[in-house]
C-alpha cells in the first residue's frame, strides 16, 4: 500500500469512527471486570508519565463498565519501544491503549528505522496539552541566544537518534547554521536533565512542559535559557522566545519546518490502534473528552501545577493525515539531513 492509499484509508477510518454510534451497553459489557493496560512511551518519573498516571486515575469512571487501568512504562528507542510493543504484541480490541511521544506520526513518516508500526492505524483519543518543543540550555553554559549557538559549540543530550532531542539540533545545524553537538545514550528526559544538572551537557531539545512539570526549580531560580521554540507559533508561556517558523524564509525550509514542528497537537495524547471495534473507540474518545472537563481531574491538575490545554481527537486526526501527506521531496530532504536511508 502506497502513502496516498494509506492516507485515504486513514481518513475513511477516522470519518467512519466519528459517525458510528456507540453501543454503551455492549461497551460496558466488554469492559466490566476487565483491565485496560496503558502503554506509556515516557518514564514513570517524567512529565509524560505523570500525565498518564493522573489521567488513568480519572478516566476509568468515564469508560462504560468502569474497568481497572494500569500503566506499563516502556521508555526507549525515542518512544518507539513502547509503540512497537503496543502495535505488534498486544490486542487491538481496546484493552490496550498507548501514550506515545508527540512524534509518533513524524518518526514513522520519515522512516525512522526503530519504527515497526503503521502510523495510519493509530486512532487518537485526544490530548491533554499542546507540547511545544524548546531548545533549552543551562545558564552556566554561557549560551543565551540562538545566535550564540551559531558561534559556539553546544552539547545537547539525547537518548538515541530516533527522537526529537537528537533530530532537532541536527536539523537546526543545517537550516540555521548552529553548532549543536548531540551526545546520545541518556535514559529518557530524566537522564538528560540529570546530565544538564551535572554539567555533562549544556541542554536538550524537548517539550517545554517536561521542564515546567518536573524541573520547576530551574525556572524559579532562573537557571535556564530558552533559545528557540520548535513550533509554528510561540509558546504562550514563553512569549519572548522566537518560534522556529519565524526564522526561516526559504520555501523548502518552511516545508521542512512544518513537518518537524507540526507535532505539538499530538502532545500528551492517548491512542487506540488497529481494528478496535467502532463502538469502543467512540466510547473511549468520549471518555477522554469527559475526563478533560471533569472538575475533579481539573482540580488535581491545578493542584499539581500541570498545564492543561486539551486537544480534540478530531484536530489530532487532521494533523495526522496532513503529516502522512507530506510531499516526498520534503521527506527525502529531512531524511538526508538526518542520515536516514
Amino acid at each position: 500500500m502506497n502513502g496516498d492509499s494509506i492516507l485515504v484509508l486513514a481518513g475513511a477510518l477516522a470519518l467512519g469512527f466519528a459517525a458510528a454510534p456507540a453501543s454503551a451497553g455492549e461497551v460496558a459489557d466488554f469492559y466490566a471486570g476487565k483491565t485496560i493496560t496503558v502503554v506509556s512511551a515516557g518514564s514513570a518519573g517524567g512529565a509524560h508519565g505523570v500525565y498518564a498516571q493522573i489521567i488513568s486515575a480519572h478516566i476509568k469512571k468515564h469508560i462504560p463498565g468502569t474497568p481497572t487501568i494500569i500503566i506499563q512504562f516502556m521508555p526507549g528507542a525515542g518512544g518507539n519501544k513502547a509503540m512497537n510493543y503496543l502495535f505488534n504484541a498486544t490486542r487491538d480490541d481496546g484493552s490496550f491503549l498507548g501514550v506515545p511521544l508527540q512524534d509518533l506520526i513524524f518518526g514513522a513518516r520519515i522512516g525512522v528505522k526503530a519504527v515497526k508500526y503503521n502510523p495510519a492505524s493509530a486512532h487518537y483519543l485526544g490530548g491533554a496539552d499542546s507540547t511545544r518543543t524548546t531548545v533549552t540550555v543551562m545558564k552556566a553554559s554561557g549560551i543565551k541566544t540562538i545566535d550564540d549557538a551559531k558561534r559556539k559549540e553546544v552539547l545537547m543530550a539525547a537518548s538515541g537518534k530516533s527522537a526529537q532531542p537528537y533530530m532537532i539540533p541536527v536539523v537546526l545545524n543545517e537550516v540555521l547554521g548552529t553548532k549543536f553537538r548531540v551526545i546520545t545514550g541518556y535514559n529518557g528526559l530524566n537522564g538528560m536533565h540529570l546530565a544538564m544538572d551535572r554539567g555533562e551537557v549544556h541542554g536538550r531539545a524537548s517539550s517545554w512542559q517536561s521542564i515546567t512539570s518536573t524541573r520547576k526549580a530551574w525556572v524559579r531560580k532562573g537557571q535556564i535559557d530558552n533559545l528557540l521554540t520548535i513550533a509554528l507559533e510561540r509558546e504562550p508561556q514563553l512569549p519572548n522566545v522566537p518560534a522556529l517558523a519565524e526564522m526561516v524564509k526559504d520555501d523548502d525550509d518552511k516545508a521542512l519546518i512544518r513537518l518537524l514542528a507540526g507535532t505539538a497537537a499530538h502532545g500528551r495524547a492517548w491512542i487506540a490502534y488497529g481494528g478496535i471495534p467502532v463502538d469502543r473507540l467512540a466510547a473511549l474518545r468520549r471518555a477522554y473528552a469527559d475526563t478533560m472537563s471533569d472538575p475533579a481531574f481539573m482540580e488535581e491538575m491545578k493542584k499539581r501545577d500541570l498545564e492543561l490545554r486539551p486537544v480534540s481527537w478530531q484536530e489530532q486526526e487532521k494533523l495526522k493525515q496532513a503529516m502522512l501527506a507530506t510531499p516526498e521531496k520534503t521527506v527525502a530532504r529531512l531524511k538526508g539531513i538526518l542520515g536516514l536511508k
